[in-house]
């Protein structure tokens, strides 16, 4: 290992104790900066660092610092990689308390990075994601130290697994690992940017939204998180793009979708107790109907009160009828996402759009809702149109909640247990004379929804 010293110049000790050394050196005829790592052959992980430097020598990633040498001799040998100008995350975040869209886009970056290692065969994981472990450099990530890295091998056998405390997934602790395991830590660093973005006045619905992504991409069970990186980056995105501003206040709109698997399946009714839920706590809640039922159309004769811009009230609830779904409009091409700027132009902050019984007509604009709330049946006869229903929403699981009307605590337990990755909730029968139990799993309900979309 002594000819190395004769291509590079030792520019900076960066680390050294008796086994290891790391420098920041520059090679000789090229004047090329890099990063030299020395391991000494009475190293204990030597042979699996070795064995892991000759497998990122194969990776060819803009975010993956480049390894350009591999010397070995007596005493031990050296990785010769890339130098990255940049400072570590952690000092970043804690120095310039970036702004929500830089973290998103600090987060979708990361995501990349995860795909393109996920998707090798066999798939890499890095185990070891912590924010002195990437690299910011005018706006691009980079992923550093895959001492901890390992391949997951096709017979489903582990090696030692390492990580770091507080970002490492319960499982390494047990020896396993997948990719949801790298999807834990990048939840725990997604809480971490957070955490230094509060400093920048992140509004309580912003906050909501990037606390509720963390929260599930680090769950305790991998079955409960973001099922690999393309999962958690739509969630990512969702959250940048999600919500229309209307001008002058710079506040979101936050759309609720509601669809049913077949009709009777309370969708009308609990769209509207949700509006005026929403009502009662401080927003201006509208209920739009996205389906041909003409339930406002008949309960407008009975309100008398318009409000103007096509809306009328009926028992204090704000009521339209999307012009997108309407025949006799004549408003062909009209789309669901100009109807949603229209009104928050009109000042409403939350719509609950009621889009009937879920069809492959109205599939497009459901699923652009902020959160969708399926409604359905686990009743024998109920169940062709449900598995039908998730079939059509399969992808939408981030933002997706399966109400069981009718459904009992035990019938929906043993459901839920058949849908892992999917929010299932119990629908008391409603029909406008429940009783005390059943107004309060409603209350509950009515939170939840509120909680997770906005």
């Amino acid at each position: 290992m002594e000819d190395w010293t004769n291509k590079y110049r030792v520019v900076k000790t960066l680390k050294e104790n008796g086994t290891t050394g790391v420098y920041l050196a520059e090679h000789v005829t090229l004047e090329r900066f890099c990063v030299i790592k020395t391991l000494n052959t009475g190293h204990a992980q030597g042979d699996a660092i070795l064995k892991e430097a000759l497998s990122l020598k194969q990776l060819a990633h803009p975010g993956i610092p480049k390894i350009y040498d591999i010397e070995e001799g007596e005493d031990g040998f050296c990785i010769v990689e890339e130098y990255i100008k940049g400072e570590s995350l952690s000092s970043y975040c804690l120095s310039k308390n970036p702004e929500k869209e830089e973290i998103l886009q600090l987060m979708i970056q990361l995501c990349g990075l995860l795909r393109y290692l996920h998707g090798r065969t066999p798939p890499m994981l890095h185990l070891d994601l912590k924010p002195d472990n990437l690299l910011v450099d005018g706006g691009k990530l980079y992923l550093i130290d895959f001492g901890s890295a390992l391949h997951k091998n096709a017979d489903g056998r582990r090696e030692v697994l390492t990580g770091t405390p507080g970002y490492a997934a319960p499982e390494c602790y047990r020896g396993e690992a997948d990719v949801r395991s790298d999807i834990y830590s990048a939840g725990r660093l997604f809480d971490f940017m957070i955490s230094a973005s509060r400093k920048r006045g992140l509004k309580r619905g912003e906050l909501k939204r990037l606390i509720a992504v963390a929260d599930k991409a680090c769950r305790e069970k991998p079955v409960d998180r973001y099922k690999d990186a393309d999962a958690l980056e739509r969630a990512l995105k969702s959250i940048g793009h999600a919500g229309f501003r209307y001008p002058g206040t710079g506040k979101e709109i936050c759309v609720v979708g509601l669809a049913g698997s077949g009709r009777r399946m309370g969708v009308t009714y609990f769209s509207l107790a949700c509006a005026a839920y929403a009502t009662g706590h401080g927003e201006r809640a509208l209920y739009l109907e996205c389906n041909e039922s003409a339930v406002a159309e008949q309960l407008s004769t009975k309100a008398g009160k318009e409000e103007g811009d096509g809306v009328f009230r009926y028992h204090g609830i704000h009521m339209a009828e999307c012009r997108a779904f309407l025949k006799k409009s004549g408003a062909a091409g009209y789309s669901i996402g100009e109807e949603i700027k229209y009104y928050s132009d009109c000042g409403y902050s939350v719509i609950l759009a009621d889009f009937g019984v879920l069809t492959t007509e109205n599939l497009e604009g459901f699923a652009c809702s902020d959160l969708c709330l399926f409604f359905a049946g686990e009743k024998d006869w109920e169940l062709e149109n449900t598995w039908r229903g998730l079939t059509r929403l399969a992808g939408l699981e981030d933002k997706l909640m399966l109400l069981l009307f009718g459904s009992s605590k035990r019938r929906c337990r043993a459901f839920s247990k058949r849908l892992p990755g999917i929010v299932c909730r119990r629908l008391p029968f409603i029909n406008g004379a429940e009783g005390a139990p059943e107004k309060e799993v409603m209350q509950k309900l009515f939170a939840e929804v509120f909680e997770r979309a906005m």
